[in-house]
């Protein structure tokens, strides 16, 4: 799956055939590739497709994992061809699990809303925490969707030359880690990690979103009291919110509370959650370099939910 910043063009269009069918996995899956890139589909798949599959099958996904006898959390992947409605006409698989078995049952016979193009080829990367594979999923492409406890998703821009990783990011207490590409999360001198505050708000405070920041504070003063904290200029995200920027100079690194480094703070403020960006960087000579790549992170940023304006198909609650 890849993520298009290009929004919706095109939706009310006719649909037409586009000229050749697949035959096998190999080629359903060049098809997708050209339809992720081009200009009457690529708008459709960020801003239509992505959220639908989000909402629907991280519940399937649970679900599965919660009734199937010793789940089998070994990536496999697959193209959905879809017809003009956007119905699953056919299935083309590359490795085969219980869990992708319990996916399919209920994929082999869903609809999606309606591409602009017809056959469309939906391309999909599973991947799960604690798989023995390499969990590098931005090698392929595939933008990092975080799938959240309420009816609500989220992604956060990938940039170039860096790569994210879900599971060394749980290890340490966060939702996912990102870091220069041939690096990890462990030992790069510079990491960006994203983590969620629960925006609870008891009493008479501040707004959730400064309540998080201010919590999230005053926990870095109580770990390092000598740390200097400045406001930095806010980033817009690609769905509109205004993130909130605080620079750190002096705090410790929580993967190696030895090490003092200079961190910069991302807070985008959401109804369910409040989602935290966090750059660390060790080396100060490559801060504008990770600067810039923080910002493309938060700049980024995209959260669905059931009210979500793009949706074409409402979610259920």
């Amino acid at each position: 799956m890849k993520l298009s910043n290009v929004g919706i063009v095109l939706l009310c269009a006719a649909t037409y055939s586009l000229a050749g069918t697949a035959n096998s996995y190999k080629d359903a899956v060049m098809l997708a590739d050209k339809q992720e890139k081009g200009e009457l589909t690529r708008g459709y798949f960020n801003n239509v497709l992505l959220p639908h599959y989000a909402q629907k099958y991280g519940p399937v996904l649970k679900s599965c994992f919660s009734t199937v006898t010793q789940p089998n959390n070994s990536p496999f992947s697959f193209v959905a061809a879809l017809d003009a409605s956007g119905h699953v006409t056919r299935l083309y698989r590359n490795g085969n699990t219980n869990i992708s078995t319990c996916l399919f049952n209920t994929l082999e016979n869903d609809s999606f809303p309606a591409p602009p193009e017809s056959p469309y080829y939906l391309h999909v990367d599973m991947r799960f925490d604690g798989d023995s594979t390499d969990q590098h999923d931005s090698s392929k492409g595939a933008p990092p969707l975080i799938v959240g406890p309420n009816k609500y998703s989220y992604t956060v821009g990938v940039p170039a030359d860096w790569e994210f990783n879900f599971e060394q990011a749980h290890a340490r207490g966060a939702e996912l880690g990102l870091f220069p590409r041939g690096a990890d999360f462990n030992g790069s001198s510079s990491v960006i990690y994203v983590s969620e505050i629960d925006p609870t708000c008891e009493g008479d405070c501040l707004s959730p979103l400064d309540e998080s920041i201010a919590k999230t504070l005053r926990e870095v003063k109580e770990e390092s009291p000598g740390v200097l904290i400045s406001s930095g200029d806010p980033i817009l995200t690609r769905d509109g919110a205004q993130a909130k920027i605080r620079i750190l100079k002096g705090s410790s690194d929580p993967r190696n509370t030895a090490l003092k480094d200079n961190e910069a703070l991302a807070f985008i403020g959401h109804e369910e959650t409040t989602v935290l960006v966090v750059l660390t960087a060790r080396d100060p000579s490559t801060w504008d370099r990770d600067f810039t790549a923080f910002q493309q992170v938060v700049a980024g940023h995209k959260f669905f939910n059931c009210n979500s304006p793009d949706l074409v198909v409402p979610c259920s609650r």
